[in-house]
C-alpha cells in the first residue's frame, strides 16, 4: 500500500489546475539557490568537492524542473481541493490542532493562542490543508479511474 505522501505526489501531479511559468521558474530558482549553498557548505565542512556546481546542477535540470513544478502547483491544488469540496474549519477543529501543537511542541495552549490568536485562526489554513490531503488521498485509495478535476469554485477567505 502507498504511503499518503507519495498518494498526495500522485494526486497533485495528476490534477489540473494552472500553473505559469513564472512560478515554476521562482520555485527553480530557490531550489538551484539552495543547492549551491549546499554544495559549498559540503565543500567547507570537508565533504564532497564541487569543482563545476552549474555542470552538477545543469545534470539534474530534468529532476529540479520536476520539485519547482510540484512546489509551484502543490499550493493551488491545495486552494482548489479547499473550494471545489468546500472544506471548513470548525472552532473545535482548530481548537484541537491547537491541543495537538501544545504536544508536538511541548509547548502551552496560551502560547499558541498568542502566536495564532484566541481563536486559533492562524491554525485555519493548516487544518484545511491536512483535510485536503486527507481527501485526495482517500480519493486516491478508492478511486482508481483517472482523476477529473471539478469545476473550481470561488476560494474562501482566510
Amino acid at each position: 500500500m502507498k504511503s499518503d505522501e507519495a498518494l498526495w505526489r500522485e494526486f497533485v501531479l495528476a490534477y489540473e489546475v494552472d500553473v505559469p511559468e513564472g512560478a515554476v521558474e521562482a520555485e527553480l530558482d530557490v531550489i538551484k539557490m539552495d543547492m549551491r549553498h549546499r554544495m559549498r557548505y559540503d565543500q567547507m565542512s570537508g565533504g564532497d568537492v564541487h569543482l563545476f556546481p552549474e555542470r552538477e546542477l545543469a545534470e539534474q535540470a530534468d529532476e529540479l524542473y520536476a520539485l519547482a513544478l510540484f512546489e509551484a502547483k502543490e499550493p493551488r491544488v491545495l486552494s482548489d481541493v479547499i473550494a471545489t469540496q468546500g472544506l471548513t474549519a470548525t472552532p473545535e477543529e482548530l481548537r484541537s490542532e491547537a491541543e495537538a501543537l501544545v504536544a508536538r511542541e511541548h509547548s502551552t495552549l496560551e502560547m499558541v493562542q498568542r502566536f495564532f490568536g484566541e481563536d486559533f485562526a492562524g491554525l485555519r489554513r493548516d487544518v484545511l490543508n491536512a483535510k485536503a490531503r486527507a481527501w485526495a488521498c482517500e480519493r486516491m485509495r478508492t478511486a482508481p479511474e483517472p482523476l477529473e478535476t471539478p469545476e473550481p469554485r470561488e476560494v474562501p477567505e482566510d
